[in-house]
């Protein structure tokens, strides 16, 4: 199994906490079995080369000709699609909740643009900073992988390009949200980690994932048309390998004298607090 990841938005979010961004995981049996699909649903330009969904801004017929394949092949599409939901703002309470669970190793920094970082002690010697709405972003995916795999019973390989700082190379700071990431997977015992494509038959193999999460997420932000509403919720009804979710990790805060002290922590966080992140930039 091959499952390629994509992101809407990028991870680096802006202050509108009720912003949503959407995961979408499309999982196939190989690479031939995504190039098919890829080749079957994915519109092209004049110069023959496949068009992503951003891509599409000024002409929306790219993205009308994607959705109508799919409605064309719906009972033929035998991959799984998985667009997965949240808003900014629960991930800034997710952020906050995984840093009141887990003090012993991390700690609240200021960087040199005077945002509010979260550092994660990785090592005894090495450690990664994150702006707080990037590290919520991050951990709210990680969250997301997990429930992949425990739930959907999704395995194999992840592959995903849409990491918005990553690059690939030796040196320090590469790769880092990827890394993060994974360094959760495996402090959980999963048996998944991310990849990045090294080659480019690899980064075309996102296109799919591509426009399904563009698709979703304009649904979620309330900017898709009607038509183009009614046409995935067709899809998701017609063939239950397509699914579209909202998922919020159900998240218990116990301070160090038993108590539960979620509710407190949570009005902390729609208040506005120091940690909350709703006022950075990126």
């Amino acid at each position: 199994m091959i499952t390629t990841l994509d992101t809407q938005p990028q991870e680096w979010m802006e202050s509108n906490p009720n912003a949503f961004h959407t995961i979408a995981a499309c999982t196939f049996d190989n690479i031939e079995h995504i190039e098919y699909w890829i080749n079957k649903l994915v519109p092209k330009n004049r110069n023959g080369e496949f068009v992503k969904w951003s891509s599409g801004k000024r002409n929306v017929r790219y993205r009308d000709i994607f959705i109508n394949n799919c409605i064309k092949y719906v009972n033929e599409i035998d991959f799984y699609v998985n667009c997965i939901s949240a808003k900014a703002g629960e991930m800034s309470w997710i952020a906050w909740s995984f840093y009141m669970q887990n003090q012993n190793h991390i700690r609240q920094e200021k960087d040199r643009k005077g945002r509010n970082n979260l550092v994660f002690q990785i090592t005894e010697e090495k450690s990664i900073a994150f702006p707080v709405l990037r590290a919520g972003f991050l951990i709210w995916f990680y969250y997301a992988l997990k429930y992949l795999s425990d739930v959907k019973k999704i395995k194999g390989k992840f592959l995903s390009d849409y990491f918005a700082s990553d690059e690939l190379g030796p040196g320090e700071g590469k790769a880092l949200g990827a890394a993060f990431v994974n360094f959760l997977l495996k402090q959980s015992n999963l048996d998944i980690q991310i990849s990045l494509p090294t080659n480019e038959r690899f980064k075309n193999l996102d296109r799919i994932s591509d426009y399904f999460c563009g698709w979703v997420n304009s649904i979620r932000n309330l900017s898709a048309t009607k038509e183009n509403i009614e046409k995935f919720d067709l899809l998701s009804n017609k063939n239950p390998m397509i699914d579209g979710f909202i998922y919020i990790p159900l998240l218990t805060i116990i301070d160090e004298n038993g108590t539960d002290i979620t509710s407190e922590i949570m009005r902390k966080v729609i208040e506005g607090s120091k940690i909350n992140g709703e006022n950075e930039q990126n």
